[in-house]
């Protein structure tokens, strides 16, 4: 007749499952979180004294994005969350870093404060053709004294762009 497995070594294997156990939940725990957090994009004004974000998050069954400004990462600040299917494409700074640009499924800007981080405007920089539209602006440039964008509407997967010019209110 085999042994009784002693009390130790019972004691030992407890342990030793429940701390991988625990291991393996803290694991999983710390890569959701970082998943929380995940940056897809971010950019800095010429001067460097910001940074504006955009983050991925779980929402509703699927992915959703979060644009956030501030000094730092870990000290930026949730501005807006986006709808699900709402993706940003660009994120540009005026030349003095006072307004930052989101744009938003690559025809619409929204701009904000970067000191106040309050909306400054939503401008729509040409009518989406579809969803997602065709479509798409690249190189956001804000004026001189921020009133105004200038832009490339281009096809979305081909080349052949053209010029475009957008007041910001």
């Amino acid at each position: 007749m085999p042994a009784a497995p002693s009390r130790l070594v019972v004691t030992i294997i407890t342990a030793l499952v429940v701390g991988g156990l625990a291991g393996f939940a803290g694991f999983v725990a710390g890569k959701r979180n970082a998943e929380e957090h995940r940056i897809v994009l971010s950019s800095t004004p010429p001067d460097a004294k910001r940074v504006a974000l955009v983050r991925d998050r779980s929402c509703d069954g699927g992915r959703c994005q979060t644009l956030w400004l501030g000094a730092t990462t870990d000290t930026a600040t949730e501005l807006l969350q986006l709808t699900g299917g709402e993706k940003v494409e660009e994120i540009a700074f005026s030349a003095d870093g006072s307004l930052v640009g989101f744009l938003v499924n690559g025809y619409q800007l929204r701009v904000f404060e970067s000191e106040s981080r309050l909306p400054r405007a939503t401008v729509e920089l040409f009518e989406p053709d579809d969803i997602p539209s065709k479509r798409i602006a690249r190189g956001i440039t804000f004026s001189a004294n921020g009133a105004a964008v200038t832009y490339d509407e281009c096809p979305r997967h081909t080349s052949g762009c053209k010029s475009g010019l957008s007041g910001v209110r």
